[in-house]
Formats: C-alpha cells, structure tokens, sequence
C-alpha cells in the first residue's frame, strides 16, 4: 500500500493530558493539505479507552504520563482495547527509552514530543496506518508454517514440569531463533511468570474473554515479552479460578499457530481441561521422576492418553530425576511405560533451586543447560551440536546396553 492509495481522512485519537500540546497537534494537522486530519481528543487514559471502544478510529497518539496511568501500563491497556488500530507513542526526552522498548512490544512508532513538528508528525500518522495495513502479511511470511505445539504435562505434580516448559521454550528459541510462545495453563499454580519473572498485566483469561477480538495486534499487549524474543502469556495464578472453555482455548491455540513456529504450554497435571485440548497438540512431554509415587501416575497417565486417542508416538517421556541415585535402567523404564524414554536429565536440584531463587533460567554453559538444549535440538530436528556432543549421547539409544540396564533391578508393576 502507498500513500496515494490510502483514505483522504485519518481519525487520530490522541491521548494527551496537556490542553496546549493538543492545541498545537490541532494546529499542525489543519495545516496539511493532502490528507484530512480528524482529531479526538481526550485527557485521561479512561476518557480515552472510552472513546476508542466508540470505534471509528485509525491511529492513536498516546502520551506514556497520564494523570491516571503512566508508563508500560498505559501503552498495555491502551493496545488490550486497541483492536488492531496502530499506537504512536508520545514521549519526553527522560522516556524516549521506555518508548523504543514498547515499539519492539508492539507499538508502531513514538515520537519524541521536543523534536516533532507538523510535517514530521503528519508522515509518522501515515506510515502507521500503511505498516498496519501490511502487518498481517508480513506477519505471515515470517512464519514459514504453522507452530508446533507441545504440551508438557508432569504425572503428578512437583515433577518439575514447569521447570521443563520454561526452560524448553527459552532454548526453542535460542536453537531455531524462531519466533517462540510459552503459555502457562497452570491456571491455579502460575508458576510460568514467576520464574520467568515476566510481567503482564493480563492472563490467558483475557485472551479466551476477548476471542471475536483476538488478532496479532491485539495479541500483542496481551503477552510479556521475555528477553531474547520469547513472549509468555502467563495464567492468572488465582487458586480457584473460574476455567475458561475449552471451546475458548482452542481458538487461542488456532491463532497462535500462525503467529509463532513453537509453542510450548505448561499442561500442570493431567486435567478435564488438558485433556480436552490433546487434539490441538503436536505432542505431549510426559514429565516424571524416578520415585514410586511418580512412575505409578505416569504410568496412570500414559494409559489416559492413549484412551484419549493420544498415539504413542505423539507421547514424550521426560525422566527429571531429583537425585543422582536411579533404581531403573532405560530399557525398564521403557518396558514400565510402555513408550520409549524420549530424554533423561541429570539431577541438578541445587542449580534449579539457585536459578528459580535468582529468577532465571539455569546457565546456558551447565549440565542442566546443555541437557535441555540438546532436547530443544532434538525436537526441532537440528543436529546435535559438536561441543556438546558428550550431552547429546544422553538422548540417544545406543543398541549396546548401558551399565545402567545390565543392572539387575526389578519394575514395579502398576
């Protein structure tokens, strides 16, 4: 789209508490003679929002300080009700930093407040329009096909599968440098967000409340954006929180799959809900320890899976040992589920403990690390990589028996 081919009148809302500067923006936009500039303006961030859900509007010029909202809240809320209309930042010199981080969260451009004028001003209310015009399209094209999809669910809880689904997410994203999505349906638990130590106003309770409104736009000020290029749209963490349907959920996941090429979501434990979503993924990472009471509740839901139409080889086992001491070989553990060991890490309790009390993700260059890139490799379909080739012996099954299987050790039987 070009200019010409644009409609000869733009509708901005601005945004803005100062009665001056929204004079000076009348000024500046009434002198333009190619496009016909229509200006609404409200004072406050509430007066605005209420004007924006009248519809009608194709651009929005926000200032970041409102007497009632100032900062990232205000460019969240403003793009939650936003709808796909592009935002423009309005910024000081003290927040131009703020707003360049916003830009790469999704908003259109920004404009610092000192530097503009109506020629300036004019051209970036334009742009906008035609950038978000073509964003679909580009959108699309960045993503070559559509998201895989993995689900990790844990036997029972206190497996570690959170801990596997962040961290599977962050090296998805760190291997295929592929735009990546976590998604925390551990609606009671929310652990997603406190160990990633992302925040976000909103939940995956907006995203099922808003679905007749729920575009790539609008998405994104839904999600956090994690650094390195991961967004996570974290549950509400709320113990007792009403479920949205499983209808709701699906649509999301629909969306999502043309938005990211990996998609990784936090199952918590096997669930009415969970297990009504098992059609919308690609696969399911069956996380478990090694103790008794574990491999009994994965064994438990191996057998509900497969009941559910899950085939085999859509089920992943994931052995997260706790401690370095391991009763049963692979080749038990195997014929126990009765699906292949997918991967077995090592037990690196202290360093998760660490991480999780620092709020990160372990060190790339640890054992854990190394472990969970070569998982995320394996997925992915790339090649093992050559330094950390000892690493990635542990997700291969050598033909030859380890020591581990020539134990003489016998499987509980459930």
């Amino acid at each position: 789209m070009d200019v010409a081919a644009m409609n000869k009148t733009l509708t901005v809302l601005l945004i803005e508490d100062s009665s001056d500067y929204a004079a000076l923006v009348q000024q500046w936009l009434s002198l333009i003679t190619d496009i016909n500039f229509v200006l609404h303006w409200t004072d406050s961030l509430a007066a605005g929002l209420s004007r924006l859900k009248q519809g009608g509007v194709d651009v929005i010029l926000l200032d970041l300080g409102l007497p009632d909202s100032n900062g990232v809240e205000t460019f969240t809320r403003t793009k939650l009700k936003a709808s796909g209309v592009p935002v423009i930042l309005l910024s000081g010199d003290s927040s131009e930093r703020l707003a360049l981080q916003l830009v790469q969260a999704g908003a259109q451009d920004y404009i610092v407040k000192g530097g503009c004028n109506g020629e300036t001003l004019a051209k970036a209310l334009q742009y906008a329009v035609m950038r978000n015009a073509n964003r679909g399209s580009e959108e699309s094209a960045g993503v070559a096909e559509q998201a895989t999809v993995s689900g990790v669910m844990g036997g029972k809880g206190g497996v570690g599968a959170t801990t596997i689904a962040c961290n599977l997410a962050a090296e998805l994203r760190r291997q295929t440098d592929q735009k990546t999505l976590l998604v925390d349906l551990d609606l009671d638990g929310g652990l997603v967000s406190f160990m990633m130590n992302a925040e976000s106003e909103y939940t995956v309770l907006d995203a099922t409340a808003n679905i007749d409104r729920l575009d790539a736009s609008f998405w994104g000020g839904l999600v956090a954006h994690y650094p390195g290029g991961m967004d996570i749209l974290r549950a509400p963490g709320v113990p007792g929180v009403a479920e949205p349907s499983t209808d709701s959920l699906r649509q999301v996941i629909e969306l999502v799959r043309k938005l990211y090429r990996w998609v990784v979501v936090d199952l918590g434990r096997p669930s009415g809900l969970s297990l009504g979503l098992l059609d919308q993924l690609s696969e399911v990472l069956l996380v478990t320890t090694t103790d008794v009471p574990a491999l009994y509740e994965a064994r438990r839901a191996v057998d509900g899976l497969r009941r559910a139409g899950v085939a085999g080889d859509r089920i992943k086992m994931i052995v997260n040992p706790f401690s370095a001491k391991q009763e049963l070989g692979a080749a038990e553990l195997d014929r126990l589920f009765g699906v292949p060991v997918y991967a077995t890490f090592s037990a690196a309790g202290r360093e998760l403990h660490q991480a999780c009390v620092q709020k990160r993700l372990p060190e790339e260059t640890s054992v854990f690390g190394g472990e969970m890139a070569a998982l995320a490799r394996k997925l992915a379909g790339l090649q093992p990589e050559k330094s950390r080739s000892r690493v990635a012996q542990m997700f291969s099954r050598s033909k030859k028996p380890s020591d581990m299987d020539k134990r003489a050790s016998v499987a509980p039987s459930f």
